[in-house]
């Protein structure tokens, strides 16, 4: 068996003259030029001429590289659990070795281009001999050539039509047929040729053509595709059907003549209509991923596929069309990241839940690997492709989708809150205490809305009373001022700065409102940085590229895991206990597994976006909902629950209800068959994160009631207002217990004393029987509990009874009178008649 022609190489040559039958071609056209030219001048203008024609016209094999190209073959990509996907090509080139090829093929094709390649050596002498007539009549050379000659035009020389060229590729098919045997030649064409609709070879001729392998063409069909070869323009399939009918009749009857079928098998062939099928390009199970695929390969150096864009194209689909100058390319198995078991699943949930197309919400779900960083499923709800009148997108909303996630930013910044604290330096933990209040009102320092630099914040709901929550309770029930007032007191810029650490790349803004999650980001984004928490801080880039695999066998690439700490494994560790706490007893509800997982809800600014990110400790995951082309208000609409099944109405969207239980359903499946598996013990060290912190007592001397109450919130601690009586302004401070700089736990309540404006009152107390000694002294001791100060006087007053003498027995006022400070009393002391 002849070896097969893509793995020949090129063999010693065993001699540098042109076979004798090629120069003797070449030099009988030279002769009679030169019989021609010594007539007309004479014998040494002729000799001259002559030599200049030898030189014109005698093309050097050795001065070319006459190996066979490689041809190009189809790049295939593979998901994880081995289900083929589909192609990558811009060439539809795949060929196959000789032996496979039906013999009616091979005869169709004899007939056609060659009825004598297995008896000739590779010159047609009439082609020659026409072409040389021809020139001298000033006509441009027509075809004519063996297959072998074919071979040599379309792989070594120029395209120009002209006489050069034409002597030249018959002394060049000499040749090729001197290296290679005639089966090579014959395989190497038939798998190289061009059939029109971009199909390079027979086997992607009948694919396309006829949609079946190219051992089921029937004799009809086998010729059909022979009539495209000469002029793929003018023998079109599709559009020229009556003119190839009558040619592909044509090749029957040459099949016939030839003798390799018989009268009743032409008869038989003429007979079937042409049936050519129309225009199906290749079957994608999943297009959204081949085209991030194909973008990967292409964009990317790091998979060995060159340095420059030209050679990783070269590499993935082959040789461009119209180069001649290159050879071989594609044939490349690549196996992605993708289980597409799931990736169905999660395409058939989304598009049973959001069925109503571009006229209503759709959504996207992106999952990945938490141990390795791989891309499991990257889903849309809207089928993908360019027909955007049926619904579909030329984009993938689950990688390509920048869209605001609302709270489920939350916990970036609750990272970066819990790693630096405050910018004045305050620790903050679950523990520590905010004002709850809504709406809020943030000091932005410069323009970070259409109105200036006040930021006005919101809870959902509306109003929030007064009061101080923890930051695990705020976070557990997504409480928006909470988050805007620790925005505030950290920064913005370390929310971006954690965010690009966790893995979110899309352009970010250093403005408080990206606590509310503001700017656009991707699902798949999402994923993967809740990815890092799973992970307790360790981050695992999210890939889509296993494996590539060269024709031979060959690994050229082969994913390495990588791994970097990006955030301690003790506040990773309490993110996500506390983000446990949204499921069982948060916003996040809907989305309970029934065994151990986290995430967090986001709802954008007017329903117009809704998320549910979260993770169990296999696989972290992302859900969006929304509009497919802009942000659209989702109030009033109707879905199909097919969690529940049954139609469900909104009357407004949240995250916590309507992406939650999409959520939920998916994942119900993607952990049908795994064990319930625990997050790892947390590490000593997250402790620390759940402590209340300590704070000073501010001074709050001069400060009316609703300013002491903000100061009091904005270090953590409640404010315990007590009016008392005061000569102060009404509204004043005027004492506070702890005071100022004194260390309390937040949380804890600080006793403040506000002025009346009025001054103080009480009963007078009762001073009869006191001694007039003791008098100024209980009087002093009333002023100290009272705050009034009162004048007092003394007058005798004579009294039989001896009991009575030195004390006192009766005032004015009278006991129990409503005294003011500087009111006079008069004490009645008795005294000795006489």
């Amino acid at each position: 068996m002849e070896p097969n022609i893509h793995q020949i190489h090129r063999r010693d040559r065993r001699g540098r003259r042109l076979p004798a039958f090629a120069a003797l071609a070449v030099f009988v056209v030279l002769g009679a030029t030169w019989f021609g030219l010594f007539s007309f001048l004479g014998s040494s203008a002729a000799y001259g001429t002559l030599r200049d024609l030898e030189r014109r016209y005698l093309c050097d094999p050795d001065e070319l590289d006459l190996s066979l190209p490689e041809i190009s073959e189809l790049s295939e990509v593979y998901t994880a659990d081995g289900v083929r996907l589909g192609v990558l090509t811009e060439r539809n080139s795949q060929p196959i070795p000789l032996e496979e090829i039906p013999d009616v093929v091979v005869a169709a094709a004899l007939a056609s281009e060659d009825k004598d390649f297995y008896r000739h050596r590779g010159i047609s002498y009439r082609a020659i001999l026409r072409a040389a007539l021809e020139n001298v009549g000033g006509e441009t050379v027509q075809g004519g050539s063996t297959i072998t000659q074919q071979v040599v035009k379309q792989n070594f020389l120029t395209p120009e039509r002209t006489i050069e060229r034409k002597i030249c590729e018959a002394v060049l098919a000499a040749e090729l047929e001197r290296r290679y045997t005639k089966d090579q030649i014959l395989e190497f064409y038939l798998n190289s040729v061009f059939f029109g609709s971009n199909a390079y070879g027979i086997e992607a001729a009948a694919r396309e053509y006829f949609d079946k392998d190219v051992t089921e063409l029937t004799i009809a069909e086998a010729a059909t595709l022979m009539t495209p070869i000469r002029n793929p323009t003018r023998y079109h399939p599709r559009l020229r059907p009556e003119r190839v009918l009558e040619a592909r009749n044509d090749v029957i009857d040459r099949m016939l003549r030839n003798g390799y079928i018989t009268a009743d098998q032409a008869a038989e062939a003429k007979a079937e209509p042409l049936g050519v099928v129309p225009h199906r390009g290749f079957e994608e199970l999943a297009p959204q991923v081949m085209i991030a695929v194909r973008q990967e390969l292409l964009r990317n150096p790091a998979y060995g596929l060159g340095e420059t864009y030209l050679e990783r194209k070269r590499a993935v689909f082959g040789c461009p069309a119209a180069d001649a100058t290159c050879e071989g390319g594609g044939g490349l198995r690549i196996e992605v990241t993708v289980d597409y078991r799931l990736q169905e699943e999660a395409t058939r949930i989304l598009r049973a839940w959001f069925r109503s197309g571009i006229d209503g919400p759709t959504g996207a779900i992106a999952m990945v690997d938490n141990a390795t960083g791989a891309i499991r499923v990257m889903a849309s709800g809207l089928e993908f492709g360019s027909d955007l009148e049926s619904g579909q997108r030329p984009y993938d909303l689950a990688t390509q989708g920048a869209r605001q996630p609302g709270s489920a930013f939350k916990p970036f910044t609750l990272a970066a809150a819990l790693e630096r604290g405050t910018l004045d330096g305050r620790p903050v933990t679950l523990g520590s205490y905010w004002d709850q209040s809504s709406p809020a009102e943030i000091d932005c320092g410069f323009p970070c809305t259409a109105s200036g630099n006040i930021w006005r914040v919101s809870n959902a709901g509306g109003a929030t009373p007064k009061g101080l929550r923890t930051l695990e309770s705020a976070t557990v029930s997504s409480i928006n001022t909470v988050y805007a007032r620790l925005v505030a007191a950290i920064g913005p810029d370390r929310v971006v700065e954690m965010a690009r650490r966790l893995g979110i790349e899309s352009p970010l803004k250093a403005y408080p409102s990206i606590t509310l999650g503001a700017f656009g980001v991707s699902p798949l984004e999402m994923a993967s940085a809740y990815s890092t928490f799973a992970n307790y801080g360790i981050r695992r880039e999210p890939y889509l590229i296993e494996r590539i695999v060269a024709p031979d066998g060959t690994v050229l690439y082969e994913h390495q895991v990588s791994r970097r700490r990006v955030l301690s494994d003790s506040i990773s560790a309490v993110i996500v206990d506390t983000l446990r706490k949204v499921v069982t007893n948060g916003t996040g509800r809907r989305a309970d597994l029934g065994r151990p997982q986290a995430g967090k809800t986001g709802t954008a600014t007017d329903y117009r976006d809704v998320w549910f990110v979260g993770f169990v400790p296999q696989y972290s995951t992302a859900v969006w909902v929304g509009y497919a082309d802009k942000q659209v208000p989702m109030r009033d609409f109707t879905v199909w629950n097919d969690l529940e099944g049954r139609e469900q109405f909104y009357r407004r969207a949240f995250g916590g209800t309507l992406a939650a239980p999409v959520w939920k359903q998916f994942m119900e499946v993607v952990v049908a068959d795994l064990p319930p598996e625990d997050f790892p013990p947390e590490p000593p060290g997250a402790a620390v994160y759940r402590q209340v912190p300590f704070t000073r007592v501010p001074d709050l001397a001069g400060l009316d009631p609703t300013d002491v109450v903000d100061a009091l919130y904005a270090v953590g601690l409640e404010a315990e207002i007590v009016e008392v009586p005061s000569l102060e302004p009404a509204g004043t401070v005027v004492d506070q217990d702890p005071g100022p700089g004194a260390r309390l736990r937040q949380g804890s309540q600080v006793r403040v004393e506000v002025s009346t404006g009025q001054p103080p009152a009480a009963p007078l107390l009762d001073l009869r029987g006191t001694p007039l000694v003791v008098v100024g002294d209980r009087l002093a001791a009333f002023a100290a509990e009272t705050g009034i100060e009162l004048d007092w006087a003394a007058q005798e007053v004579e009294t039989p009874d001896p009991a009575q003498w030195g004390l006192v027995v009766a005032t004015d006022p009278g006991p129990g009178t409503i005294v003011t400070s500087g009111r006079l009393v008069t004490v009645f002391v008795g005294v000795k008649p006489g």
